[in-house]
């Protein structure tokens, strides 16, 4: 099968700034991850980032501030720009011929089938003289997909690499947490519940010179509120049990009268508590959790998920791939699959009625 180098970008949650990775894959079974590399926003657009999230709540939103959200979208996809030209300098005997453009989700309303990421392909594409596929989700919600998760097919093609197909999940715990793993042979995921994102706002919040709980060191020191943390899982398993999460859907109000550790520890113990439900609702038995994205270096949140599940938990590092950079890598490979036609997502990873491709083709 003919093979393909792409570069896959990812914007979080989180947002610290670009994750960004070359690889060359066939958009199948093959996989070479060449490169990764991060470029950190700097404080005043990281607080613009902040600023419209909390600004865009709803769809007549974006409308109504359409010259903000224009403004931010082409000053992001300038820094993603910058970000693929270093990675490409720092590469040069390599050939980039598409670029998967996530952008930055700034809506997401899968119950309306709606979605909005932040970013400018057409000038992203203008700019790097490069094929570019943007709008990944889009397509899938409209045949009735909840648009997320959409790396699931990528945790798939680990999973086999590393032989794991039948025994692992895969957890990323980014902003939002989901999990992958096989049954009966088929690849199935879904978003657990927040991940990093109330625990980063919580931090922020409390202005204490952090903006997250670094290695769970905050979160550590603190005793978990066993009453807010019952009502909040029972208000999660009432409201939101669906594929697809947006940061939106949650909040820290009912956290704000407790002190800055306790409330760490009990929203890092909720994470903990989502993730050990999903595991063990899992039909077929599994028997090792492969951690990817923020979370996994949160040493209080593995200790939580230890202590519930007992069964081994380890990160992606023991299999030689770098848990920073499995979304970037992900879009990288799904932008190849885009390319060619072929599905991303499956009514086992996002609900959608059939099998689908998606993303848009942008040329310069």
């Amino acid at each position: 099968m003919v093979k393909f180098t792409a570069i896959g970008t990812m914007s979080g949650t989180s947002m610290d700034g670009i994750d960004i990775s070359l690889i060359c894959s066939d958009g199948e079974y093959s996989l070479e991850v060449i490169d990764n590399n991060y470029l950190e926003y700097n404080s005043n657009f990281k607080s613009k980032l902040i600023k419209i999230r909390k600004e865009i709540l709803k769809i007549s939103d974006l409308e109504e501030k359409n010259k903000l959200v224009n403004d931010i979208s082409r000053e992001l996809t300038i820094l993603h720009v910058e970000a693929i030209n270093q990675l490409l300098k720092n590469n040069p005997k390599y050939e980039s011929e598409i670029v998967g453009f996530h952008g930055h989700t700034l809506l997401h309303k899968p119950d309306d089938h709606f979605t909005f990421q932040l970013g400018n392909p057409d000038l992203m594409a203008n700019l790097l003289k490069k094929k570019v596929i943007f709008n990944f989700r889009d397509n899938d919600l409209l045949n009735g997909g909840q648009g997320a998760p959409l790396a699931s097919l990528y945790h798939s093609l680990i999973l086999k690499n590393i032989n794991k197909e039948n025994s692992g999940v895969i957890i990323n715990i980014g902003g939002i947490a989901n999990g992958s793993y096989f049954d009966k042979s088929v690849i199935h995921s879904n978003d657990i519940g927040p991940g990093n994102c109330l625990l980063d706002q919580w931090i922020r919040e409390q202005q204490v010179g952090f903006d997250f709980d670094k290695n769970g060191d905050i979160s550590a020191k603190g005793k978990v509120n066993s009453l807010i943390q019952e009502d909040f899982i029972n208000q999660y398993n009432y409201h939101y049990k669906k594929k697809s999460l947006d940061i939106n859907d949650f909040n820290i109000a009912q956290f704000r009268g407790l002190k800055l550790e306790d409330g760490a520890a009990t929203l890092v113990s909720i994470t903990a508590n989502l993730i050990a439900s999903f595991v063990k609702n899992i039909n077929e038995r599994k028997n090792i959790i492969i951690l990817t994205g923020g979370g996994r270096k949160n040493k209080t949140l593995i200790n939580y998920l230890s202590q519930i599940l007992k069964i081994k938990i380890t990160s992606i590092e023991d299999f030689n791939f770098d848990g920073d950079f499995i979304e970037s890598q992900a879009f990288a490979y799904l932008a190849i699959r885009s390319f060619q036609n072929n599905i991303l997502s499956l009514p086992s990873t996002t609900g959608v009625k059939k099998p689908v491709t998606g993303g848009k083709l942008f040329l310069y």
